[in-house]
C-alpha cells in the first residue's frame, strides 16, 4: 500500500493572520515584555492530566519558570499530518514564547492511552506498553528534529507520563 503524505495546507487568511501575530510581539515596547523564563511546558489537553502536568513541572523546578501549551496529543499535534492547524498553532506559540520570554528550551510531556494517538494511528495505535512508548518516542524523534533544525540552540526534553501521573524521560 502506497501512502501519501501532503503538507498541511494553509489558508491564506490563517497564515496572514500568523504571520501578523508573530510579527506583531516584535512591537510591544520593552515594558510590557515579561521576564526571560526557562521553558515552554508542552502538553496534551486530556483532562485527565491537567494537575499532574503541573504537578510534574513543579518537580522540574519550573514552577513559574515556564509557559503552558496544551494540543491534542502533545507532540503528535505538533508534526502530524493528521492535525495541520495544531501543527500551524505549535509553532506559531513556540515563536511568541521565545519572543516574549526568551525560553531556553522545550519540556514535552505526551501521554499514554492518548486519544488523538488513537485518531491519527487508528488501527495501527499500539496500545501494548512498549510499542506504545516505541510509537510516541518516534513522534517526539520527529518534533526533536523539527525544533533542532528551525531553532538549534533551543533545547528539548521528551517525557512520557503514565495515567498514574508518573514520568519518564524518552529522549
Amino acid at each position: 500500500m502506497c501512502v501519501s503524505h501532503r503538507l498541511p495546507q494553509i489558508s491564506r487568511r490563517n497564515f496572514s493572520f500568523l504571520a501578523m501575530a508573530t510579527a506583531g510581539v516584535s512591537f510591544l515596547p520593552t515594558r510590557a515584555r515579561a521576564a526571560d523564563i526557562e521553558a515552554l511546558g508542552f502538553t496534551c489537553i486530556d483532562y485527565r492530566l491537567v494537575d499532574d502536568g503541573v504537578r510534574f513541572f513543579d518537580s522540574l523546578k519550573l514552577t513559574k519558570e515556564y509557559d503552558q501549551l496544551a494540543l491534542a496529543g502533545a507532540a503528535l499535534g505538533a508534526v502530524s499530518p493528521k492535525f495541520p492547524t495544531s501543527n500551524a498553532a505549535f509553532w506559531a506559540q513556540l515563536e511568541i514564547a521565545i519572543s516574549l520570554h526568551h525560553v531556553k528550551k522545550v519540556v514535552v510531556v505526551d501521554h499514554r492511552d492518548c486519544g488523538a494517538y488513537k485518531v491519527a494511528y487508528g488501527s495501527d495505535y499500539a496500545s501494548e506498553h512498549d510499542a506504545e512508548t516505541k510509537q510516541h518516542k518516534g513522534v517526539m524523534q520527529t518534533l526533536q528534529a523539527q525544533l533542532t533544525k528551525r531553532y538549534p540552540k533551543l533545547g528539548g526534553e521528551y517525557y512520557l507520563m503514565a495515567l498514574d501521573g508518573a514520568a519518564e524521560r524518552i529522549i
